[in-house]
């Protein structure tokens, strides 16, 4: 069930898969590993997300510099960088588009926890603009505003997440997804409830578990009848 047992290659290409079908990532969007010698294992800027293979697969030396042979990098490579320079604990990076995450900010709406799985990401900042985080400045800014924490959505933009595997950052992001989703629809209703302080502290402490984690992702997996 977990990505141990994997190579890099094949769990990016396999988070890719699972987040593409589930809606954090579109036809853009990319994931990252960094690799035990510094290096960044990344989708490329042109690849299919929904038909990813090995040979769309990008290795990037840690200062941003790509090898003549390799192919071009997502233009927001300069986010994955920045986290990986802010952050030595985190060894995996997911950024995508999701469409609810998206209309919560695109509504000026702060994320709030009215979901169980929705208190496990933790506090969840959001960056003041939509522009695409593709320079050193704007990436800097927004690993800054994520901090130590393992989410940050951006203005009618879309969320990152990091963790220490691809598999816990790929299900914080889909926990922040269906947060939001619930977030939204009840909206028109009058709003959804939003758990106190208390709750939110026991839903963290009693979801955030690797076993939990590694069931999310399995039944995405086999939803989805992905390797």
């Amino acid at each position: 069930m977990t990505s141990a047992s994997h190579t890099p290659e094949q769990t990016l290409i396999t988070t890719v898969h699972l987040l593409e079908r589930y809606g954090v990532i579109d036809f853009n969007g990319h994931a990252s590993i960094r690799l035990s010698d510094g290096r960044i294992l990344i989708n490329s800027a042109d690849s299919l997300r929904c038909a990813l293979t090995p040979a769309d697969l990008v290795t990037v030396n840690a200062d941003g510099s790509v090898d003549e042979d390799q192919l071009r990098p997502p233009n927001e490579l300069a986010l994955h960088l920045a986290v990986y320079r802010a952050r030595p604990d985190v060894k995996a990076v997911v950024h995508g588009h999701p469409e609810w995450s998206t209309l919560l900010t695109s509504a000026g709406e702060p994320y709030k926890v009215v979901f169980p799985q929705g208190a496990v990401p933790g506090n969840v900042p959001v960056f003041d603009s939509p522009r695409s985080i593709s320079n050193t400045e704007t990436a800097t800014a927004v690993a800054e505003l994520l901090g130590n924490g393992k989410a940050a959505l951006m203005k009618a933009h879309g969320c990152v997440t990091v963790a220490e595997d691809l598999l816990e950052a790929a299900v914080l992001a889909i926990y922040l997804e269906m947060n939001a989703e619930r977030q939204v629809r009840c909206a028109p209703l009058g709003g959804a409830y939003e758990f106190s302080d208390a709750e939110v502290e026991g839903s963290r402490k009693g979801l955030s578990k690797r076993a939990l984690y590694e069931k999310c992702w399995g039944f995405f997996k086999a939803k989805y009848n992905l390797q």
